[in-house]
């Protein structure tokens, strides 16, 4: 047993297990070094925010059904870092989005309303958010600065969304719930060090969208700090690159690079895989979502209205 140094707002489901995904190895099981270029780098980070503003019940007068909805904001950016140099705000924020929709279950023919653009989905609200944030948001973001950087290593927050998969974008996954490997070979990842990488994982579809269109992903797990355990530990995740010699090189940088900017408890609750320039990003972020107070009232004064 060892403690996690994340400070815990709630206990929260974890399901640690080995998975179906998991096919090979693609490199011999070991640990691998990381290394860091000579002369500095660039590294653009890519991540998104969500707020709801208020829960919504919508009724169809004719048909007499109801409908669950939500008022959200959504926020998604990208920041430049130049290690190594002072970055300032006005040439590190490369892009910034928010948009506001009103996410509803249901077929209700819905106009705008406040601002907010209606959503139909199907699915449960809060998981349609996320994927709306990740695939619609998040993905056009990196998609644009990859074009405009094309050779600067680029990290999106998260798993990587199936848009991305001509691109060199690598998945940052903060939280380990699962075990992409076989379980004989778990120790493997006690035994990394600050700096260091696991083996190259093979791994079979994640999801629906990946089974239609076929689309493998490749996979390792980086040690950020000295945390006991799979506690200083994060994954990273990238689709099929041109050839073994450059996914090998991304994954060789991402362990050398990723530990520098790991966030300390008093930094971060969610230390240290929130990455400093990350936590930054969504700080920025939630700030351009507008006064959560100030949105909530208008929303329930037209509805008193």
């Amino acid at each position: 047993m060892s403690l996690s140094p994340q400070l815990p707002a709630e206990v929260e489901a974890v399901e640690l297990e080995e998975s179906e995904q998991f096919v090979d190895f693609l490199e011999e099981p070991g640990v691998y070094e990381g290394y860091l270029p000579k002369g500095g780098f660039s590294l653009v980070f890519v991540d998104g925010v969500r707020r709801t503003e208020c829960l919504a019940y919508i009724r169809d007068e004719e048909t007499g059904e109801s409908f669950e909805g939500a008022f959200v904001s959504l926020g998604a950016g990208a920041l430049k870092v130049d290690y190594g140099r002072i970055n300032l705000l006005e040439g590190s924020l490369l892009l910034k989005r928010v948009e506001r929709l009103l996410f509803f279950r249901g077929k209700a023919a819905l106009g705008s309303l406040l601002g907010f653009r209606p959503q139909g989905v199907e699915g449960e609200l809060s998981a349609e958010v996320n994927r709306y944030m990740k695939e619609e948001l998040e993905a056009k973001v990196a998609l644009e600065v990859s074009r405009k950087f094309p050779s600067t290593l680029l990290l999106c927050d998260g798993t990587l969304s199936h848009r991305l998969r001509n691109t060199p974008c690598l998945g940052f996954v903060k939280s380990i719930k699962r075990l992409y490997l076989d379980l004989s070979h778990v120790n493997l990842l006690y035994s990394l060090r600050v700096g260091q990488r696991s083996p190259i994982l093979k791994l079979h579809y994640q999801r629906r969208q990946e089974e239609r269109e076929k689309t493998d992903k490749y996979t390792w797990y980086v040690r950020l700090s000295n945390h006991e355990g799979l506690h200083g530990l994060a994954r990273v995740e990238v689709f099929p690159q041109r050839d073994l010699h450059t996914l090998k090189e991304m994954a060789d940088l991402s362990a050398g690079i990723l530990p520098l900017f790991a966030s300390q408890s008093f930094q971060d609750r969610r230390s240290p895989q929130n990455l400093l320039p990350i936590g930054r990003l969504e700080k920025f972020l939630r700030l351009h979502l507008g006064a959560y107070g100030l949105i909530r009232r208008k929303i329930e004064d037209f509805f008193h209205a």
